[in-house]
């Protein structure tokens, strides 16, 4: 028994010192139910604690902290008419260490339960002949993924955190860790993925495993955010900057040929196990003139049963779920299990058992302060066409309205009621089946195909504007150094991407051939990344698809800075209430090494902020969470984060 004991005392000790935190974390481990000192010998063994490290997932407000963390303190979210204390404070920039929400317990006993996994499993594999060494690359890949996504989550929110890549088997061993660097963490980690980035299957056999499991698109989607986080970092040179987004856009590739791959097969079934035709959901337009295969709005089948108006590709993705586009998300129905998913619907909305709704939180009135009226694109509103489906249908806007409620996820379903494509958005009417508690079975998306052409995009702008600023430091112009081609591009009667009437340019630029990894100089890496914003903006705004000032038009974006602005407003609009805004400004932020474009974000939000948060926030270390004070106090190597390490709130007047 010496094997279990030292497993208790294991928990006891991640518990006490902060790697474990919960109080009910004493489930992180297979002793739970069976304590049995033989207990990893077979297969079955190893698979049902795998299990439990997707379940992991769905437990102890995982999802929670990830909309918290990522969402709710951003510029997309304010307090809800149910919202309570703890999180108002957050929200508003009021951080005591002690707040309940600087918790990370939930991270931790996922990433715990795949050390066990990494760590038992080749002895498994050595004592039973029926757990081939296929099963267990499968199960390594499945544990590394879910424990890199889990240790990401954690550095983009608190960035020095404790790490171990290694489960209790010594008693003697000292679990009071102290916190490790960000930049340490993330390169183990894109080692850690390196190294098993092709045992995951291609697919399953199983339709819902193939979104609801770690695949090897899902592994490389992974491994395209490690890369581009690491290459945001102003302290780098620019060589290891480029190398980074360089691998990053490899990354991506590999996941965007296979998308295509699978469309080209026709070979998708959905979370039910149909099959789906995808030739009759997919965005024949965008396919054609930009060679991406994103399910449409207006044509998909699937949304016949909604009503003309019903955004197909908007249903799939968040009300049905399991879609063609999903790479990776918590999946809450599986061969007829169903687990309430409570984490989302408290927080963005859920109808009570007496018809009432609770919401914490909801959409900031500032994503549209007015209702959009014009049918020309600029990016200094967040939706300034009104022919945007996201613009309808993520949120309802109410002009003089009290709340912004959110739609995204929390509903079964949305409808527009008596539209076309032509149909203006100004005063959406919609119909909307917002889910009930005893039926909240909404799925989170942690990977989609859109925020992996977005990864590219963002990487291709990056090294685009770095390789001209090596151009111009070699010829010793630093006035040029964030110029592009622009100039040579108008000459050459390069334009608008889309092509649409009347436009400069007569035919779209394709990018069906194109590999981000093959593009070489920076006008070819800014005009592929306007392609890839292209093609989702005008799959969410068909019509926008035969209105040339509706779109983003190539020929307005001659700086690097201009390019920036639209990548970072198509992330923000395509992203909405997933949990990325707030991470994608903290990146922006380590990338120019200052807060001047998070504050600018961030504090609309604080409202009437007193003048010691506005000092705060001109410090890095403001945008990441305050070690929880608990913490600090059970493990005497933990640091504070040194802009909390006063250990006062941060106080609103």
């Amino acid at each position: 028994m010496k094997k279990i004991k030292n497993q208790i005392k294991f928990i006891a000790a991640m518990a006490v010192v902060g790697l474990g935190v919960s109080s009910c974390s004493l489930d992180m481990l297979p002793l739970n139910e069976v304590v049995l000192e033989n207990y990893w010998t077979n297969k079955s063994d190893v698979e049902s604690v795998v299990t439990s490290c997707y379940k992991g997932l769905q437990e102890n407000s995982y999802v929670e902290k990830m909309i918290i963390w990522g969402e709710d303190r951003s510029d997309n979210i304010t307090a809800g008419p149910d919202v309570y204390s703890s999180l108002k404070d957050l929200m508003r920039g009021s951080l005591k260490t002690t707040n309940s929400l600087c918790e990370w317990g939930a991270m931790y006993n996922v990433i715990n339960r795949c050390n066990t996994v990494l760590y038992y499993a080749p002895q498994v594999a050595e004592e039973d002949p029926n757990y081939t060494q296929s099963d267990l690359n499968i199960n390594i890949a499945e544990c590394k993924a879910l424990r890199a996504i889990s240790f990401l989550t954690l550095i983009k929110t608190f960035k020095d955190v404790p790490f171990s890549l290694e489960p209790s088997i010594d008693s003697d061993m000292d679990y009071r860790l102290p916190r490790t660097s960000f930049e340490v963490i993330l390169d183990s980690l894109i080692q850690d993925i390196e190294s098993c980035k092709d045992y995951a299957p291609r697919k399953y056999s199983t339709a819902v495993y193939n979104t609801g499991k770690i695949t090897r698109a899902g592994m490389y989607a992974l491994l395209a955010e490690l890369y581009l986080w690491r290459a945001s970092d102003y302290q780098l040179s620019l060589a290891e900057q480029n190398e980074y987004y360089r691998k990053c856009i490899e990354a991506c590739d590999w996941v965007i040929n296979f998308k295509m791959e699978q469309y080209n097969a026709n070979d998708f079934m959905n979370y039910q196990g149909n099959v789906v035709d995808l030739t009759k959901n997919v965005d024949t337009e965008v396919l054609s003139n930009y060679g991406y295969p994103l399910l449409s709005e207006t044509n998909g089948t699937g949304g016949s049963s909604m009503g003309s108006g019903a955004p197909y590709a908007f249903n799939a993705i968040f009300g049905e779920g399991n879609s063609f586009e999903s790479i990776f998300e918590v999946t809450y129905r599986y061969n007829g299990v169903y687990t309430i998913n409570s984490d989302v619907a408290y927080q963005y909305g859920i109808q009570t058992s007496t018809g009432g709704t609770t919401r914490y939180v909801q959409a900031n009135e500032n994503l549209m302060s007015s209702a959009p009226t014009s049918s020309t694109y600029n990016d200094v509103s967040l939706f300034s066409t009104n022919t945007d489906f996201r613009s309808a249908a993520a949120f309802h806007y109410t002009e003089g309205g009290t709340g912004y409620d959110i739609y995204k996820y929390v509903v079964n379903g949305v409808s527009l009621k008596n539209t076309s494509t032509s149909q203006k958005f100004t005063f959406p009417e919609q119909e909307n089946r917002l889910r009930e508690s005893s039926l909240a079975y909404e799925n989170w998306i942690i990977y989609r195909l859109t925020e992996i052409m977005l990864f590219r995009a963002e990487a291709e702008i990056e090294l685009a504007g770095n390789l001209n600023k090596a151009a111009a430091e070699a010829e010793g112009d630093d006035d040029t150094a964030d110029a592009d081609n622009d100039d040579e591009n108008a000459e050459s009667g390069e334009g608008d991407a889309d092509g649409g009437e009347g436009d400069a340019a007569a035919k779209p630029r394709k990018a069906t051939a194109v590999n981000g990894a093959s593009l070489s100089t920076a006008e070819e890496l800014y005009d592929d990344a306007f392609n890839l914003i292209s093609a989702i903006y005008l799959r969410s705004n068909p019509s926008a698809k035969s209105t040339a000032t509706a779109k983003p038009v190539r020929t307005n974006y001659d700086s690097h800075e201009k390019f920036e602005t639209l990548l970072m407003r198509e992330r923000q609009r395509e992203l909405l209430f997933e949990g990325k805004r707030y991470y994608d400004l903290v990146r922006q932020a380590r990338r120019e090494g200052n807060t001047s474009k998070f504050r600018e974000a961030i504090i609309s939000k604080y409202g009437e902020a007193s003048k010691a948060v506005i000092i705060k926030m001109s410090m890095m270390d403001f945008m990441y969470m305050p070690i929880y004070k608990t913490q600090i106090q059970v493990n005497p190597n933990l640091t504070q984060n040194p802009a909390y390490a006063d250990e006062e709130e941060v106080v609103i007047n």
